[in-house]
């Protein structure tokens, strides 16, 4: 199997190449195009590419032999661009990621690691996007959601020639992979981050010249449902969400591993 991974951190993410190096480890063949820097919160935009490059890199040393590329626009133009332009040989599934942060609730609308795995399914690939739990100055244990990836690639195969249909995975940030308490198959919580937002003025009063200052209330965020991805991440479990860019009514049952 041939796999394009991308992403949204950028092509210097340590998440991408852990991504990477845990499709080869499957034993897929894997190739690379992401954005040149970070292009989060780009959902599914494909913008005017006028005065755009892309520029073939050097991977790191143990993914010898790899083509890899970057490419200064956004993650759907990474995967439209792999798709389309023949840099690449023809790609079998499409995996995003290793995103640092979680995608889910409402912010699988806003993500760009979610939108490049989304525009891989509507070209008729199973797709998968990749995210890890963000906390704070801790180090990210990429190596866990890598071990994660890894474990999944078989549902690949499980969702090939189905509707489109993303895999949105959100891994607990653990420090190893002995620590999950398993995967689960999770729908979307209703977490939406509009409600969690505090935004002040300074100086107050009139807008005009204002500066604007976003607070994220963590403290307001209520507990989640453990059959939400949201809650079975904050419970330790590795989220498996199937998403569909199109609705037909079909279920997506998935056989996940036990751990």
């Amino acid at each position: 199997m041939h796999i394009l991974a991308t992403n949204d951190d950028g092509i210097d993410s340590p998440g991408l190449w852990a991504l990477a190096g845990a499709m080869r480890a499957a034993g897929a063949q894997v190739s690379v195009v992401a954005p040149a820097e970070e292009q989060s919160a780009m959902s599914m935009a494909l913008p005017p590419q006028a005065n755009r490059e892309l520029r073939a890199i050097i991977p790191p040393a143990e993914f010898d032999g790899m083509l890899a590329f970057a490419h200064n626009g956004s993650p759907v133009a990474c995967v439209t661009i792999a798709m389309l332009s023949g840099v690449l040989p023809p790609i079998d599934a499409v995996v995003s990621g290793i995103n640092r942060g979680l995608n889910s609730g409402t912010n699988v609308m806003l993500s760009g690691t979610v939108g490049a795995a989304m525009i891989g399914a509507m070209w008729g690939l199973p797709a998968m996007a990749v995210s890890l739990q963000y906390r704070g100055p801790e180090p990210m244990p990429w190596h866990t959601a890598a071990y994660a990836a890894q474990r999944l690639f078989p549902l690949l195969a499980q969702i090939r020639g189905q509707a489109p249909v993303v895999l949105n995975v959100n891994v607990p940030h653990v420090a190893s992979p002995a620590e999950l308490r398993g995967f689960r198959q999770t729908r979307l919580s209703e977490f939406f981050f509009g409600h969690y937002l505090d935004i002040a003025l300074t100086p107050p009063g009139p807008a005009e010249r204002a500066q604007i200052a976003f607070h994220f209330a963590r403290e307001r965020i209520p507990e989640f449902a453990l059959d939400t991805d949201d809650g079975a991440v904050l419970a330790g479990y590795v989220s498996v969400t199937p998403l569909r860019p199109m609705i037909d009514g079909s279920p997506v049952r998935l056989e996940l591993p036990d751990q």
